[in-house]
């Protein structure tokens, strides 16, 4: 725990773990200032010197802009605890949010407050604790600036100085409290330091949504337990809780034990973000739920434990692969065990029969097909079976979408068009080079151009032979005899491009730094992501729903042959003849590699973050697809992998499909993968007797605990002993001054010494639900996921 940290890239955080800070204050508070210098001239340097003219004065005016009437909450707001319109037993869940700007809770100062005080509180509402809005599903109302701080005889609003860069009619939404309820929920300044916090946290492991990398992030945290149902209470017996950020600018006087309210009936609000979730007497859609239906096969009860071969990405079979299974059912059911799909298929003749189909995401690995990357047209890649009458239109289906892809994208088609047209030139170069009189042959030393030939002779003795008089020979002269042409130039050109000197060549200069390798720069990044499927329809990926059901997990692997088609369909336009498919497969092999390592950088590069290994390129790709409401509901679903040795393993992409599908590839076969609630959106509350386990916090010396660890399984603290008094048992608001002392002495006493007063990141620390996660492990450690399991 510490104060404002500096704020650079958060790299050196370990995946996993999570910094707290007490806040990070900015160096200059919002709001609008002068600077005003003065000079004073002065005939001489003694006290009674003369003063000419002046004083002169200069003022310069400035604003410090901060938001103040609203914020950008698509942008803003990171993560909201409980989710929007979530519903589960969140009544012992402090609901909280987690924003961007880690500097945003401090930026506006409050009149008679420390700078560490924020600005922002988060309140837990109900319906009936709200007035007006009754056309918003957060009783929210919409009005402009002026109106809103336009003096009202029933509603108090606050004493706010609008800033310069905010205008009358500028937008904003508006809360009304009544002033009955205002006391009961809304924080006092003196609680306000302790319900926001800063954290740092390493986001390499979750999908890229706009976060700041390895950065910082800003916590606000609501004083108050959402209402719900008494114990014992029918499921359906839930309660909606409506949670506001809300400013408290100009509300000070009202932010003490007994406020004056001024004959007012309500008080108004700024909202900046809201949102409203139900809390439920039982847990149904909590992440410990949610992420345990993973495992479990849909079955009318839904309770038994999905075994392995159930949560690989395939259709589930009608029948079984066994002897005792009708040859033609068994070899259908060996088709589906290995990812095809049965589809509808027009042959060219017009016959109506079907084909079987699998995309890039296989759950088995498949064996190489040679002919892939030597294929020129889909035609070449359909596969026939004679001894049951099927087609295979795998590979076809991918060198087609290769090919539809590339053309779809009129960048991409004028940078590979360069790039071919500067590899004919080389081409052309090479060929000319190894047939020219002109030149030495290959292997002798000398120039390797003609250029290079006549710079010799201006640097040899060319220029010492034009100044000297011409000596006269007397021998008879005759013309060289020109070397014999070749008899089938076409033929001796096609030979030449199939040679290994010709790729040898091509290959070096690809990897020199001479234009060649700048014009394959843009065309290897556009076949990475290709390579990454991040293009591809996701009908071509799934091809039949039934593969991912709602609420339901599947692991698989990915197809290097449905790759290698998918990238030569992508390469093979505008080949207009044999001598374009000859030099198409001259550089395909460099292409494809670089569009390899294209895609090993590809998620580093949208981190900004400098790659582990720079030379790294693509293994053995697996990955998993999750349909959940784990997607929706925590969209910055942490997602990590390691191999058998324990690595971790590179995420290639971690992408929202959609708002409940989550696409994750990783360079390598998990031997673990784990699905966990990330790092700076856990969180906070007490357990169900309203206990908290107390955590260590000094730092590791000696036979202390680490910084975080529990102090013991027996060394708790009650937390709901200190609650505001309230006649209604639905409202539970915490008494910060009195739980943040009695606390502080607890924690002393656990650890045996003074720990030196409680903090926001303290409190934090204590108050914090650890992340729960499931955990998939392979028996072997070398493939996924394991039978049963050690899931947490």
């Amino acid at each position: 725990m510490s104060a404002s940290p500096p704020h650079p890239a958060r790299d050196t955080i370990p995946l996993g773990d999570i910094e707290l800070h007490d806040h990070y204050l900015p160096a200059l508070p919002a709001g609008n200032y002068r600077i005003e210098a003065t000079h004073t001239l002065r005939t001489g340097t003694d006290a009674g010197a003369r003063t000419v003219g002046g004083p002169f004065r200069a003022v310069q005016r400035f604003t410090v802009r901060a938001p103040q009437v609203a914020i950008d909450a698509t942008t803003a707001v990171v993560a909201e605890q409980p989710p929007d319109t979530s519903a589960g037993r969140f009544a012992d869940v402090l609901p909280h949010l987690v924003l961007a700007d880690p500097l945003l809770p401090w930026e506006r100062p409050l009149r008679g407050a420390g700078r560490a005080t924020p600005w922002l509180a988060l309140l837990v509402l109900t319906d009936d604790q709200l007035l007006g809005g009754d056309t918003s599903p957060n009783r929210t109302e919409s009005t402009t600036v002026g109106a809103f701080l336009a003096a009202d005889p029933a509603v108090l609003k606050p004493a706010l100085r609008r800033e310069s860069d905010i205008g009358p009619d500028d937008p904003c939404q508006v809360i009304r409290i009544p002033a009955s309820v205002f006391p009961a929920v809304v924080p006092r300044l003196a609680e306000l330091p302790y319900l926001a916090h800063c954290r740092g946290a390493n986001t390499g492991d979750r999908p890229l949504l706009g976060l700041q990398e390895d950065g910082l992030f800003s916590v606000v945290v609501a004083n108050r337990f959402p209402a719900a149902g008494p114990p014992g209470s029918p499921p359906e017996a839930r309660t909606k809780n409506i949670v506001h950020l809300v400013s408290l600018e100009g509300h000070e006087p009202l932010l003490g034990p007994d406020p004056d309210f001024q004959g007012r009936a309500s008080v108004a609000l700024l909202s900046l973000c809201a949102w409203s979730f139900w809390a439920e007497p039982d847990g149904k859609a909590h992440f410990r739920d949610l992420a345990e239906g993973l495992t479990r096969t849909r079955t009318p009860d839904g309770s038994r434990t999905a075994t392995r071969e159930e949560m690989w990405l395939r259709l589930p079979s009608p029948y079984q692969d066994t002897d005792a299974t009708a040859p033609a059912r068994r070899q259908i059911a060996r088709r589906i065990g290995d990812g095809h799909v049965p589809l509808p298929y027009l042959t060219r003749s017009g016959e109506r029969t079907f084909g079987w189909y699998r995309g890039p995401l296989t759950p088995v690995p498949p064996q190489p097909v040679d002919r892939v990357a030597t294929a020129t047209g889909a035609d070449a890649l359909l596969g026939y079976d004679p001894a049951w009458g099927s087609f295979d239109v795998s590979l076809a289906i991918a060198f087609e979408t290769g090919r539809a892809l590339a053309l779809a994208d009129a960048a991409y088609v004028q940078q590979l068009t360069a790039f071919k047209r500067a590899t004919h030139e080389l081409a052309d170069t090479l060929y000319h080079r190894r047939t020219s009189t002109h030149l030495p042959p290959d292997g002798d030393e000398g120039p390797r151009t003609a250029r290079a030939a006549f710079g010799t002779l201006l640097d040899g003795p060319l220029l010492t032979a034009l100044g000297t008089p011409p000596a006269h020979s007397g021998d008879p002269w005759s013309p060289p005899a020109p070397a014999p042409a070749p008899s089938d130039p076409s033929a001796d050109l096609d030979a030449f491009l199939r040679s290994d000197a010709a790729r040898a060549a091509v290959t070096e200069a690809l990897e020199a730094d001479d234009g060649l390798a700048a014009r394959l720069a843009p065309v290897a990044d556009w076949l990475g992501q290709l390579l990454l499927l991040t293009p591809v329809p996701f009908t071509h990926l799934v091809p039949d729903a039934r593969m991912l059901p709602p609420e339901s997990l599947r692991f698989f692997h990915t197809d290097p042959n449905w790759l290698d088609a998918l990238v030569g369909g992508a390469l093979g336009i505008g080949a207009q003849s044999s001598r374009d498919t000859l030099q198409d497969a001259l550089v395909a092999a460099a292409v494809r590699a670089e569009a390899a390592r294209a895609a090993a950088r590809h998620r580093d590069r949208q981190r900004d973050a400098e790659p582990a290994d720079p030379d790294a390129t693509l293994g053995p790709v697996c990955g998993l697809l999750l349909r959940s409401a784990l997607v929706s509901g925590w969209p910055h679903l942490a997602v990590r992998a390691v191999d058998a040795a324990g690595a971790p393993l590179p995420a290639l992409r971690m992408d929202h499909l959609s708002p409940n599908v989550l696409l994750c590839l990783f360079n390598g076969v998990p031997a673990t993968v784990e699905l966990a609630e990330p790092q700076e959106g856990f969180r906070f509350g007490v357990e169900d007797d309203g206990l908290i386990p107390l955590r260590s916090l000094l730092p590791d010396a000696g036979p202390r605990l680490p910084l975080g660890e529990q102090l013991g399984p027996d060394i708790t603290f009650d937390v709901l002993r200190h609650l505001r008094p309230n006649a209604d048992p639905a409202v539970r608001v915490l008494d910060l001054t009195a739980l943040v002392p009695a606390l502080a002495t607890a924690l002393d006493t656990a650890h045996g010494t003074s720990i030196g007063g409680l903090g926001p990141a303290d409190l934090a620390l204590q108050l914090v639900k650890v992340p729960e996660a499931i955990r998939f492990d392979g028996p072997d450690g070398d493939r996924f996921p394991a039978t049963g399991g050690d899931r947490r």
